[in-house]
């Protein structure tokens, strides 16, 4: 079984002939640590738990980070069906088959990133085969988005909540919070007494949490300052 679907648009037309990178703005959101909020978790059967974005979750960021005419999707090629039947150790039917299409996402500013998405058809009725080929759609849309990084749940598998950041990790979010007050005009020293004040510890001894919160209030009092000038302008 074969179908084919046309152009799906998730956001408006992206213009990306008259520009060619990502606006300082995107780019100081993508590199802002995940909302913790944002993160959905399920188990599987086995017991391993896995944390991941909702499909509305990924494209209300990507309607936050590149704005809503700044970003669109569209399918690939055709949407395939490929019957399969896949039971668990007590034979229980997991699925009777699954859909594949690949989906391509278009952002104002970079190229174009593709990926495959993928939905299972639990049970053999067309509203199962209507929910896999959306959910096909939604999983390859989400999984273009990743290239983009944190914002997009790329690193959500990489470790759980409560083991303790990498030296190397913790290291990349001070320069990130030394790197942002630069931009804002405040030199080191300054940066480093605001962050005690805020945080009660030296930027040096502070953990993932405590730099992430400053990373964000220091991303968006550049954001802020940046829609000021705008609209000065």
């Amino acid at each position: 079984m074969r179908g084919s679907c046309g152009r799906v648009r998730a956001a408006g037309s992206v213009n990306s002939a008259q520009d060619t990178r990502l606006s300082r703005e995107a780019l100081d959101l993508l590199a802002q640590p995940l909302d913790n909020a944002l993160i959905q978790e399920r188990a599987s059967r086995d017991g391993r738990v896995f944390a991941y974005l909702e499909g509305p979750a990924v494209i209300s960021q990507a309607n936050r980070i590149f704005g809503f005419d700044g970003w669109g999707a569209e399918v690939i090629g055709d949407l395939t069906y490929h019957q399969v039947s896949l039971a668990d150790s007590n034979g229980e039917v997991l699925a009777v088959g699954f859909y594949t299409v690949t989906v391509r996402v278009t952002v104002t500013g970079c190229p174009p990133k593709s990926d495959v998405g993928c939905g299972f058809v639990r049970e053999p009725t067309p509203e199962a085969h209507e929910i896999a080929s959306k959910g096909a759609v939604t999983d390859g849309i989400k999984r273009a988005l990743r290239q983009f990084g944190e914002q997009f749940g790329n690193n959500l598998n990489e470790r759980r909540d409560g083991v303790p950041a990498s030296p190397a990790k913790l290291d990349e979010m001070r320069g990130r919070v030394l790197a942002l007050s630069n931009r804002l005009g405040v030199d080191e020293a300054r940066t480093r007494a605001w962050f005690q004040d805020r945080c009660g510890q030296g930027i040096d001894d502070a953990g993932e949490r405590e730099l992430a919160g400053a990373i964000r209030a220091l991303a968006d009092e550049l954001n802020q300052r940046t829609n000021q000038r705008r609209r000065a302008a």
